[in-house]
């Protein structure tokens, strides 16, 4: 039987040998040609039995090659194979063309041959036709688009899997023995390699070195148990530049090519991958940062706290804070108010409150808040970060009242030095009038007055001179609690303390301080006494001593359960000439934050939970004060 003669036109040389060789072994006689018009003239000059058009051809295009191969010889069988396929033209080529297959690029060896030989045999039979009896003729004819029809809708069924695999946003590989037998475009468009550098290499050779024994023997388990589930694994693929591309794979076992392989989707997670990075680095930032970090939804209930958050608020756990209103930490809730105001039209607000710890007690916080949205603009929440501002407060209060106390030191000693003469004359002239006069009783009352309130201005006159200049300090050892003790006792003198209750809780091994006794004693005697007064002769005085030893500071402090001391007066309690009692000179309290000043230490004023006051000193205790006990 003599050899069959087929044409082969593609304008891809690549292919065009393939074809050739690979027919010529299997005893065909094959013709090439580049384009359509070459295809048509080998058609015109020699018999053939098979043409396999590309589609897609220079000069002329296959559709139109292929009209002109049937109008030479009818009976010449086409296979139209193409890089580019789609439904409609398959159809149009099957249908009215008569093309006996379609086939997609790339494809294996097995499907052309076994299409050669089915078209081949179709030849036959259509030449045999010629001589068949009426009714064979209309039973191959009904075969004939039987066939046509079956072919339609398995070349469809390819050409959309091909298609979805083409246009797919992930990577598609069949590997099989570690070699890459199938890539689609996805994977040459990241990875930058060809399709002849891919195809039947090694896999493991664009896995990133950090990552092969993690991928090998991820496969090996794999293989050890059920090879029917799907593998997910995640590893780095190295692109032809060499930068690292991150992939998670979906691997399942399929067939290629008669033999077992593996069916690889991988899809491009390096955003992700760098997404997750960059939310795990703010995670630790927030989680270990030294401010407090906060996030609440837009109902202003907290989703979300770090550590910092709780150790500044008193809290353990963050069960005791989550899902409150934020509201609850703060003292004003019109400042909670104004801030989510400002969030939802500004986006962001700064400024500063006063929070509220677990135990009670407030403290100034720079605040820091903005409204967290997504990518499409709509918020998804707030957060707010919060740091300790109290003792930064407090040091700027101090220095304004530094600067407010030279001010007026400066104007008391002046005006102390100019009364004081006078003050004497006018003190000895009515002492004098009274003991050396014979007065009546109207006169000698007045004269009385004149002297009392002579020497109350004097008294004033002292107070003045020892705010504005401070004598030098008569520095030795001092017991804090042997002071407070002897100042209860003098205050308890002049004080109805059957109807006042004094307890003490004064810690034993208490560290001595040094400093002046005598002017340490004058301050706890003046907050004793006030303490007495704001209990208005009935209530309880609380004196208090303790050792803050991570400070090395005594700390001492008077409470009372009075009326407390008003949120308007609390910052100007210790300013000069501030009182509220009727016959108050105003430099109680003053003397005696200089005094504790001059010790290098500090005065605080607050009001106590359930009413009353506070007022804490500290004081540096000696460098062995780590002898107290506990």
């Amino acid at each position: 039987m003599s050899p069959k003669n087929i044409l082969i036109a593609d304008d891809e040389h690549g292919i065009r040998y393939f074809l050739t060789e690979l027919l010529k072994n299997e005893g065909y006689f094959v013709f090439s040609a580049a384009n359509g018009k070459e295809a048509v003239e080998i058609a015109k000059n020699n018999p053939l039995d098979l043409a396999i058009l590309d589609l897609k051809m220079p000069e002329m295009d296959g559709i139109t090659a292929l009209k002109r191969i049937k109008e030479i010889d009818r009976n010449i069988e086409v296979l139209v194979i193409t890089g580019y396929g789609d439904l409609q033209s398959l159809r149009d080529v099957i249908e009215q063309e008569g093309v006996f297959d379609y086939l997609l690029k790339p494809f294996a060896p097995s499907d052309i041959k076994h299409s050669i030989k089915s078209a081949l045999q179709r030849r036959e039979l259509n030449l045999k036709k010629n001589f068949a009896s009426e009714d064979m003729e209309h039973r191959i004819r009904e075969m004939e688009s039987d066939f046509r029809q079956k072919t339609i809708q398995l070349r469809a069924s390819q050409l959309k899997y091909e298609n979805i695999i083409k246009d797919s946003v992930d990577m598609v590989v069949i590997i099989q023995g570690g070699k890459i037998k199938f890539i689609n475009p996805k994977v040459m468009e990241l990875t930058g390699y060809t399709d002849d550098e891919l195809l039947g290499s090694e896999f493991i050779d664009i896995v990133h070195p950090d990552d092969r024994t993690h991928v090998m023997d991820s496969y090996r388990s794999w293989l050890r148990k059920d090879k029917g589930t799907p593998r997910i694994y995640t590893f780095r693929v190295l692109k032809k530049d060499g930068e690292a591309l991150w992939v998670e794979s979906n691997s399942v076992w399929t067939e290629w090519e008669g033999a077992s392989a593996t069916l690889n989707i991988a899809r491009d997670i390096s955003e992700r991958k760098q997404a997750v990075e960059e939310l795990r680095i703010m995670e630790s930032a927030i989680s270990s940062s030294i401010n407090a970090f906060v996030f609440f939804d837009l109902e202003g209930r907290l989703t979300r706290v770090n550590d910092s958050f709780l150790k500044l608020w008193g809290y353990k756990n963050k069960n005791e804070v989550l899902d409150k209103q934020l509201a609850t930490f703060i003292k004003d809730e019109k400042e909670v108010s104004k801030l989510f105001k400002a969030l939802h039209e500004d986006g962001g607000w700064i400024g500063e409150m006063t929070a509220i710890k677990k135990n009670g007690s407030f403290f100034d916080t720079q605040v820091s808040a903005s409204m967290v949205k997504h990518v499409n603009v709509n918020p998804v929440c707030m957060m707010a970060s919060f740091t300790d501002i109290t003792d930064k407060k407090r040091l700027g209060e101090m220095m304004m009242r530094s600067d407010k106390l030279s001010s007026l030191g400066q104007l008391a000693a002046g005006l102390a030095h100019e009364l004081k003469n006078p003050l004497a004359v006018i003190s000895s002239c009515a002492q004098f009038c009274m003991e050396n006069l014979e007065l009546d009783l109207t006169v000698n009352e007045n004269l009385q007055m004149i002297f009392r309130n002579s020497h109350r201005a004097s008294k004033l006159i002292n107070d003045l001179l020892a705010f504005a200049k401070p004598s030098l300090l008569e520095r030795m050892e001092v017991d804090i609690n042997e002071v407070i003790i002897n100042m209860w006792n003098m205050a308890r003198l002049e004080s109805p303390s059957s109807r006042i209750d004094f307890k003490h809780n004064l810690k034993t091994g208490l560290p001595k301080i040094i400093g002046d006794k005598q002017k340490v004693g004058q301050v706890f005697l003046n907050l004793i006494m006030n303490a007495i007064q704001a209990v208005s002769s009935k209530g309880t005085v609380i004196l208090q001593t303790n050792f803050l030893a991570d400070q090395n500071l005594v700390e001492a402090s008077v409470i009372d359960d009075g009326t407390g001391i008003p949120d308007d007066y609390r910052k100007s309690i210790f300013d000069p000439f501030f009182t509220t009692k009727d016959m108050g000179t105003g430099l109680g309290l003053s003397i005696c934050y200089s005094i504790i000043e001059q010790h290098n230490g500090s005065i605080t004023a607050e009001n106590v939970e359930g009413g009353g006051a506070r007022i804490t000193v500290r004081l540096p205790a000696m460098q062995d004060g780590c002898n107290a006990k506990k």
